[in-house]
């Protein structure tokens, strides 16, 4: 019991508290104004795609100072374009050269953990917009058309947070830092690699899975994955925890809501209310986090392609098992290693 209160606490406590609403406005609409001028102008499908670069490369840029803003966003912006462009690639792809990418993409990220913090939310926000594209339906615009519509809601999320969020200026040479402490733990950082090849091959177990079954969501399975597993047992633990109390609290509102509406500008509006509070409450803890980050997606979904509460019935479904999936392959590599494992 005294595990299980431990684990609960960790995963629940506040980190910093108040409440940032001056990145609460950058953050709603770096992730959902090209949503919204997408839809205006007839064409929800590309305001998706840029919505979904608005709102991952937002969330990467910290509060830190211009230098810090600018060198952690750009290279959200630069990775999660080249996420974009190889998801596109292979969309249509058969399986085998799916996997390939998702190895290659999945483990490549996964070592700016090693840049801390910041380095780490970069890896997975890089390979989250891989797993998502990848397996959201294809599109018949032109990849380059596609890839475009990213870039242009990518940058501008990046504009818009550096602007909305300030902090205290960073350490000099912090750059040169993260670019050596990423290089250090590729050349020599054993437990990384370890880390690194699980994530990896435990994300496209849960691409097999999706393809296997034809989910038509069933990029949520990976991305669940991707967002639990982590370097140590404890750390996973306290993440999936977190991630299966804010899927179902969050699955809640969006059952409610769109059990009575599918008016698409009411489910903008919904999105902007959420991304909002994502980015007004992030640094309290990771829980809201996952409670605010998924009524956001969904809602960016439901505006474009509507499915009834469904939908949140399908993200509980498919958060579990990827939870399941995390945690199995988890627990067989933590006890491998355990002396006479």
């Amino acid at each position: 019991m005294a595990v299980v209160r431990d684990l609960t606490h960790e995963a629940f406590r506040v980190q910093e508290p108040g409440v940032d609403w001056r990145a609460g406005a950058a953050g709603a609409v770096a992730a959902v104004g090209p949503l919204a001028v997408g839809i205006a102008a007839g064409d929800p499908p590309a305001g998706l795609t840029a919505a979904i670069g608005g709102l991952n490369t937002a969330l990467c840029v910290p509060r830190a100072g211009l230098p810090a803003g600018a060198f952690w966003g750009g290279l959200a912006a630069v990775g999660q374009t080249g996420a974009c462009a190889l998801a596109l690639a292979v969309q249509e792809a058969a399986l085998v050269p799916v996997l390939a990418a998702t190895l290659a993409w999945v483990g490549a990220w996964a070592f700016w953990r090693a840049a801390g913090p910041h380095g780490a939310l970069l890896g997975f926000a890089s390979a989250a917009v891989f797993v998502i594209l990848s397996g959201l339906p294809p599109n018949p615009a032109p990849a380059g058309e596609q890839l475009l519509w990213f870039v242009g809601g990518a940058v501008p999320g990046v504009v818009l947070m550096i602007a909305g969020r300030s902090g205290p200026a960073p350490d000099p040479g912090f750059a040169r830092a993260a670019w050596a402490a990423v290089r250090d733990g590729v050349a020599h950082d054993r437990t990384l690699h370890g880390h690194a090849l699980r994530l990896a091959l435990a994300v496209a177990l849960g691409t097999v899975i999706e393809r296997a079954f034809h989910l038509s969501h069933g990029y949520w399975i990976p991305l669940t994955i991707l967002a639990i597993l982590q370097p140590g047992e404890h750390a996973t633990h306290v993440r999936a925890l977190q991630r299966a109390a804010g899927t179902l609290a969050s699955a809640g509102v969006i059952a409610a809501i769109t059990a009575l509406t599918d008016e698409r500008w009411l489910l903008v509006a919904c999105a902007a209310a959420c991304s909002a509070g994502l980015y007004a409450l992030d640094r309290r803890s990771y829980f809201w986090l996952v409670v605010l980050l998924t009524p956001t997606a969904l809602f960016m979904i439901s505006a474009v392609r509507f499915s009834g509460d469904e939908i949140a019935v399908e993200r509980v479904g498919e958060s579990a098992l990827g939870i399941l999936v995390g945690l199995a392959i988890g627990e067989a590599a933590w006890r491998l290693r355990r002396p006479g494992g």
